[in-house]
């Protein structure tokens, strides 16, 4: 399993979380994150690759470090990369579809706030 160890913000623009896997510790550049998704108390990490990175940290400590990094909160267990939002479909059922064919709910009080993201996101593209 996969371990969160810290955000460094002085290794680029958008800061890299860096995990400890197997084969030692590895930086991940938050542009290659999609979304994270709650997991009791982990959370899983789904990258735009497909690879999937699960930590032993609840999804808020991810909300309190991501969010100044243009991740947003649409459900109380989904927070999505805002970069990736241009590629994504918000549906009528208050669902988006991600990028790579995967569907997360949005809660009915966000669904508004981040349909107008998504618009934004998609006139400044």
């Amino acid at each position: 399993m996969n371990t969160f160890l810290g955000v460094v913000p002085s290794e680029s623009k958008m800061a890299l979380p860096r995990f400890r896997t197997k084969e030692g510790e590895r930086a991940v550049d938050l542009r290659r994150i999609v979304y994270l998704t709650a997991k009791s108390n982990y959370t899983q990490f789904y990258m735009e690759d497909g690879e999937e990175v699960i930590t032993s940290h609840s999804l808020n400590i991810y909300v309190e470090l991501l969010e100044q990094y243009g991740f947003i909160r649409i459900h109380k267990s989904h927070l999505v990369n805002g970069y990736h939002l241009k590629s994504c479909r918000l549906r009528p059922d208050r669902a988006l579809k991600l990028p790579n064919g995967s569907v997360i709910e949005v809660a009915r009080r966000r669904y508004l706030e981040l349909k107008k993201k998504v618009k934004s996101q998609r006139l400044t593209s």
